[in-house]
């Protein structure tokens, strides 16, 4: 259990780290995107500043490492042969790496999006203190996106380090 809660931390702070980045990564061509550290911080404090966007990476870093341990359990279910999977190996790595996890992630990761997105869509689009958050186009296509790329690259540490760990 020392194995599932140390790949936890460290796969859930990296996901929600490249989640972030994922999630900003429109700023640099000026396209759509959803100012999620600004939205989750200013619903405490009611303003968006430097404070409230610190509040939302807190929040997001401690949601991401908590619901970690669930894409954790998952995988060492598959990983100790609780669960049967399929193996998709990359032959040439010299470390053994699975397709079949981040695979499973993506599809986790889309399915937890579409989860959030129908309940904080409906919330966050009709109560946020703030007007501009309110916008539910930005805010559905960052859930989907978001949390796809954080299923994918938590699934892939999480079988990583837990065939370390384990």
């Amino acid at each position: 259990m020392l194995a599932l809660f140390l790949s936890s931390i460290v796969s859930g702070a990296i996901a929600t780290a490249v989640m972030i980045m994922f999630l900003y990564l429109p700023i640099l061509w000026g396209g759509l995107y959803y100012d999620t550290l600004g939205a989750v911080g200013s619903i405490f404090f009611r303003k968006i500043d430097n404070r409230s966007r610190l509040l939302g990476a807190l929040a997001l870093f401690f949601g991401g490492i908590m619901v970690s341990f669930i894409y954790g359990w998952v995988c060492y279910m598959f990983l100790n042969g609780t669960f049967g999977a399929p193996q998709y190996l990359i032959s040439e790595s010299p470390v053994k790496i699975d397709l079949f996890f981040p695979i499973l992630g993506l599809v986790g990761g889309f399915g937890q999006g579409m989860f959030m997105a129908l309940i904080a869509g409906t919330i966050v689009s009709d109560f946020h203190p703030i007007e501009e958050y309110r916008q539910i186009t930005p805010l559905l296509l960052s859930f989907f996106v978001g949390h796809a790329v954080y299923g994918v690259v938590v699934m892939f540490f999480q079988s990583q380090l837990l065939q370390l760990l384990m």
